[in-house]
């Protein structure tokens, strides 16, 4: 058996807690039993995750008393690996890790800069949630010989073609409408204001345009859109994946993007796909296969793919068939589980 610590100092729930999420639920139980070391005041945001959880205050990263009970833990529970996920909790797992002189393995699942090498270089492993995180991490001073890559999965089970809402009825557009959609959180980065404008600028009869998510950017995103009938604002919803797998086109025009989970996403609904060719979206989408890429912030480029695939059908229909195919081959929650556990196993 072996006994692994999750380390997790983030406050909130996005996309690396998901991953650790389903890691730790698809996990060999009769090979590795897994701890969740969490924050204090954490726990109540997580949901069906089969481990045991401890708590700690991880919200400072050189509180020596705090160090000192991780490490009474590691040693009381014969912990064999910690597994660290955020800024705060990766230097401490290192910390604890050398102290005990256990194995630690950190993920990086952010395609931001890393501002020092130092930390990264003291665990046993470093992953990559795709290859452009891993290329970037190399390039700034991470041994190469730490670096691996696991692929972010997703449910292909729950993310599928099949679909129970009538979308077109509930926004009274007609059946030949073709559908696009973003979701993501509205801030900057995500770029909601490019594909706005360039939709706008499209002006193709029979389209409609769905902005799925919530954030800062709301008011100003409010304002661009509010006297078009054809776009719509609809804040969060729970029933994402039925909702993609109800769409024509998803648009992802991020300016600094990871693995873009729900690209994913929507090429497991069978969904062609566009995004600017960043970071791991490049990875997200085969070019021409499952979708487009086009140049970060070149909105002529991106009124290309949308004008290409909103009317051309048999296009998008190829795309969508090839897509599925593509991430249940790559990217299924089934592939991150067993690379992991031969990770795990090699240590």
């Amino acid at each position: 058996m072996i006994n692994i610590l999750e380390l997790e100092s983030s406050l909130g729930f996005g996309g690396q807690e998901h991953r650790t999420q389903r890691v730790i639920n698809g996990l060999d139980k009769k090979k590795f039993k897994v701890f969740y070391g969490l924050n204090k005041g954490s726990k109540s945001l997580l949901k069906d995750i089969d481990c045991e959880f401890v708590e700690f205050n991880l919200k400072k990263v050189y509180n020596l008393f705090e160090i000192i009970k991780i490490c009474k833990f590691v040693k009381k529970n014969k912990i064999d690996i910690i597994s660290t996920h955020s800024g705060k909790d990766g230097i401490i797992g290192a910390i604890v890790g050398k102290i005990c002189k256990i194995k630690v393995v950190r993920t990086r699942h952010l395609q931001l800069p890393i501002t020092s090498p130092f930390t990264y270089n003291l665990n046993t492993k470093v992953v990559g949630v795709c290859q452009a995180v891993c290329d970037d991490l190399i390039k700034r001073g991470v041994k190469k010989e730490l670096v691996t890559r696991i692929y972010t999965g997703i449910d292909t089970n729950k993310y599928t073609p099949n679909f129970s809402i009538n979308l077109k009825k509930e926004f009274s557009l007609s059946d030949d409408t073709v559908c696009i959609v973003i979701v993501a959180v509205l801030r900057a980065a995500k770029n909601h204001k490019l594909l706005i404008e360039a939709f706008n600028e499209l002006n193709i009869e029979n389209s409609a345009l769905f902005i799925v998510g919530d954030g800062p950017q709301k008011e100003n995103l409010q304002n661009l859109t509010k006297d078009k009938k054809n776009i719509f604002m609809l804040g969060n919803r729970n029933d994402v994946n039925e909702f993609l797998g109800s769409m024509d086109i998803l648009v992802l025009p991020s300016n600094m993007e990871a693995i873009g989970g729900v690209v994913l996403e929507a090429s497991s609904c069978e969904v062609a796909t566009i995004a600017s060719n960043v970071g791991g979206l490049g990875e997200s989408v085969f070019d021409k296969k499952s979708g487009l890429l086009f140049e970060n912030g070149n909105k002529e480029e991106l009124k290309k793919a949308l004008k290409e695939l909103i009317l051309n059908k048999d296009l998008r229909d190829r795309f969508a068939k090839f897509g599925r195919e593509y991430v249940i081959k790559n990217f299924s929650i089934e592939k991150m589980i067993k690379d992991t556990e031969k990770l795990y196993e090699s240590l």
